[in-house]
């Protein structure tokens, strides 16, 4: 039976609690993946832009917002496995791909246009259509996840990827200004050229000092925290008299998009005695980093309070 309780996430537009969707809607994948689906749309075209040079495509624009009456929950499922979507990037672009062909329907003229020369491949194009004020539109998509760091450990950066190979400055450097001008000889027509570049900005649990903020972010752009595993049981003590009342799941790709909610708890959740177990025997075999969402337990379900990184002590490995 659909579940009938609403909740209520600032980058959600529905007027209609949210339902669990019955089996003519699923085409053959749960109930929860298809769910899961229709929240990540919802993060990647309502959520805040990351950029400040891209703060028109926030979700308080009139235009561009996304309502879950407009989504067609099997169309979405059914496109979303007709493409690839086996990274966090192509995942993301995908789902943009289907808000521009289904929801807006603005004619799409290219759409991961490879540009070749002298029979090599030296980029690709990301989408190129006419938006609702016939005006020919080049986008660059990417959503993104940078760890803020005082020291910059020779990267150039104060914002670290997880894997410390890409940084915020660098992907601007390529975004801004190789990226956007390929099209400016290959389509002159193009009136707008605009990054559409949605994430995340994690910051130190025990550092609250965020300076230098760097310019290119929009003021409004989404924040969660990190922590190196030989800290992070400040992080579970940060949960204070809730410790009873907390879970923490950890979120695998592509999924580190939507904030997560349940109204019953399952197996991929555990409680913070669980967690700092599977934690370190987790940093005990890999260097990975982990992203974990925080829940609370409201009564009714569980609902994101909370999102960070658990890097390992060396973090971040440069060499």
């Amino acid at each position: 039976m659909p579940n009938q309780h609403a909740f209520s996430l600032p980058w959600i537009r529905n007027e209609q609690p949210f339902k669990l969707l019955d089996k003519a809607e699923e085409n053959a994948i749960s109930a929860n993946e298809t769910q899961q689906l229709v929240l990540d749309l919802l993060w990647a075209v309502n959520s805040p832009s990351l950029l400040r040079v891209a703060e028109n495509q926030g979700f308080d624009s009139p235009v561009r917002m996304l309502h879950q009456r407009d989504i067609q929950t099997a169309d979405l499922v059914d496109f979303m496995a007709k493409g690839s979507t086996r990274s966090l990037g192509q995942y993301f672009e995908r789902l943009i791909s289907f808000w521009l062909h289904k929801i807006r329907q603005v004619d799409v003229l290219y759409e991961s246009f490879v540009i070749r020369e002298r029979k090599r491949t030296i980029g690709e194009i990301d989408f190129i259509f006419i938006d609702e004020q016939s005006r020919m539109t080049h986008w660059e998509v990417a959503v993104k996840f940078y760890l803020f760091s005082s020291d910059t450990y020779g990267l150039g950066s104060h914002y670290l990827g997880p894997n410390a190979v890409d940084t915020l400055d660098r992907k601007l450097e390529r975004l801004l200004h190789h990226q956007l001008p390929r099209s400016e000889k290959l389509f002159p027509d193009v009136e707008v050229r605009e990054p559409y570049v949605k994430g995340r900005i994690f910051y130190p649990l025990l550092q609250p000092d965020r300076s230098p903020v760097h310019s290119s972010l929009s003021d409004s752009h989404l924040v969660g925290s990190w922590v190196r595993h030989a800290d992070a049981g400040m992080l579970l003590r940060s949960a204070g008299r809730q410790l009873d009342t907390v879970a923490y799941r950890v979120l695998d790709k592509p999924h580190w998009l939507a904030e997560v909610f349940s109204y019953q708890g399952n197996e991929t959740m555990m409680s913070s005695r669980e967690f700092s177990a599977f934690a370190a025997h987790h940093f005990s075999e890999s260097q990975r980093c982990l992203l974990v969402a925080q829940l609370d337990f409201d009564g009714e379900g569980y609902h994101e309070s909370g999102r960070f990184f658990i890097v390992p002590n060396d973090w971040p490995v440069t060499t």
